[in-house]
């Protein structure tokens, strides 16, 4: 169907040329109607109609002026003038300005249908023109782009492709791919592309699509970060208003037309990894970010063993130590990265840390089970997130809200809190140094403090609480290597020598005289 616009400021002409002609009989559809001349360039410029069927004579901006402004703007539309006035002067100006007829009113619906017809044959043949013009200019850039985007045997050469798009001096790459666009909603990414090759102009860069990526060669190289940051919000306001999301990336400057697949090669490569980056136009740099955060702290203790940060998070989120979750995570992440550089494979493994923090804190705390369940996971953001920034940013935010709500009524004396630890947490695999990175002290400070305020040393008091509660489950008659475990000592004799150390006799003497 053909898209007409009708112009007219007499409400009854303008529903009587709606009603009386049969439009869509005549392969036409009425978009839009208008009561002047600038009411008819905002429809024009919204609903881009074939066809404009406008009155010479209005308030404001009248139709002769209506269509200056069109033809000034290159609008490729045929007009139609209604006229009161047998007025050959206006005619004749109507005439200058590449109009298709001239109808005096009243109208006559036999004669507008004729040029109805008329002007159905010929729009349908520009339109055949244009599209077959369309696909030969379009393959021929295709083919020019691809010349020095990915050249191939057989190709147009770099320099030569370059001639023909204007390329002068040194050019960049910064390449696309779209995100979210869900079952159904394909057509998002179309409107897109299409957004993008009409916002810029072929002088600044040339819009090419080489699925799954859509991309710039921009005819100058971006000159710095504030260049980048312009253009990353450029681009982000026009794919924004499709509700879509992207990575993007710069392949830096080509020096010359032979260097540009190196552009685009190395953006593809920035792409690929652009999980690991932020909400910009990447340039690199974004791996070695996580690799700095996988190094460990050095252990003030000499303390030897491989690092349990799980444990020392779910220590810090108990004791309400929010000071050092960011960091934690972050290096929990960071050595993600450094094993296996795979997205779903971190993922996972941060959802099934976070489960496994929740299952632990409920097993040892029941009474907060209630309160834990008040705190939504942030699993379904955490898999549904694009960057792996933000995820850290989410994990750590979801770990330090449900920390506060668990100590909500202030972090009190550090020695109580690990007392108060020991005493939940007895069978686990506790150190000195992992309360002292938790609580931000020196290992031999902390130890020095809770010698003081306990009388005595921690690992002393850890050993007499796991023996006090050993001797609660022999008395029960559990066998004395379940009750080893259960106390968390891994090592049946190591737990023997233990027992008659504080207790005086073996665990299975004292078994027999419950």
């Amino acid at each position: 169907m053909i898209k007409v616009l009708i112009v007219d400021d007499e409400p009854k002409l303008r529903e009587g040329l709606r009603s009386l002609i049969p439009w869509e009989e005549e392969g036409y559809t009425v978009v839009a109607t208008a009561a002047n001349g600038f009411e008819a360039l905002e429809k024009y410029n919204t609903f881009a109609p074939k066809l404009v069927v406008a009155d010479i004579r209005m308030p404001g901006m009248d139709g002769l002026e209506l269509i200056t402004e069109l033809r000034r703007q290159n609008a490729k539309c045929h007009v139609l003038i209604l006229s009161g006035y047998a007025d050959f002067e206006y005619a004749k100006r109507a005439i200058s300005n590449r109009i298709d007829g001239y109808l005096l009113k009243p109208v006559d619906e036999d004669e507008l249908i004729s040029y109805l017809r008329e002007m159905r044959v010929t729009i349908g043949q520009e339109d055949m023109l244009s599209v077959l013009q369309n696909v030969v200019e379009e393959n021929t850039r295709e083919v020019w782009l691809r010349g020095l985007l990915q050249p191939g045997p057989g190709d147009i050469s770099p320099t030569e492709a370059a001639d023909k798009l204007k390329l002068q001096g040194s050019s960049e790459v910064v390449l696309l791919r779209l995100l979210n666009a869900g079952k159904g909603e394909e057509g998002k990414e179309e409107r897109v592309r299409s957004e993008l090759e009409r916002h810029w102009q072929p002088e600044e860069a040339e819009f090419f699509s080489l699925p799954p990526y859509a991309g710039l060669l921009l005819k100058a190289p971006l000159k710095d970060a504030a260049a980048r940051t312009a253009l990353w919000e450029e681009l982000s306001r026009v794919i924004s208003r499709v509700g879509l999301d992207f990575y993007a990336a710069s392949g830096g400057a080509a020096a010359a037309p032979e260097r540009i697949a190196g552009s685009f090669a190395a953006a593809k490569g920035l792409l690929e990894q652009a999980f690991f980056g932020r909400r910009e136009i990447l340039s690199g740099g974004f791996m070695e970010h996580w690799a700095e955060a996988a190094v460990e702290p050095a252990d003030e203790q000499g303390e030897t063993g491989e690092r349990d940060e799980e444990m020392e998070l779910l220590l810090a989120v108990e004791t309400g130590s929010t000071e050092i979750l960011q960091p934690l995570v972050k290096q929990i992440i960071g050595k993600l990265v450094e094993a296996r550089h795979d997205e779903a494979y971190i993922k996972d493994n941060l959802i099934r840390m976070i489960s496994s923090t929740i299952a632990r804190l409920e097993a040892a705390n029941p009474e907060v089970r209630a309160l834990i369940s008040g705190n939504v996971s942030p699993a379904s953001e955490v898999y549904n997130s694009f960057y792996l920034m933000d995820i850290h940013e989410m994990v750590t935010d979801y770990l330090e809200h449900l920390a506060g709500q668990l100590n909500s009524g202030g972090r009190g004396d550090e020695i109580k809190r690990i007392t108060d630890l020991i005493q939940r947490r007895y069978n686990e695999n506790l150190k000195l140094g992992m309360l002292a990175q938790i609580f931000n002290y020196n290992s031999a400070y902390l130890g020095k403090m809770f010698k003081n305020q306990i009388g005595e040393h921690f690992n002393t008091y850890l050993d007499k609480v796991r023996i006090e509660k050993a001797k609660q489950f022999l008395a029960q008659g559990m066998k004395v290597y379940e009750v080893a475990e259960r106390v968390g000592y891994m090592n049946a004799d190591y737990f023997n020598a233990k027992f008659r150390k504080y207790v005086g006799v073996s665990p299975s003497a004292f078994r027999k005289e419950q």
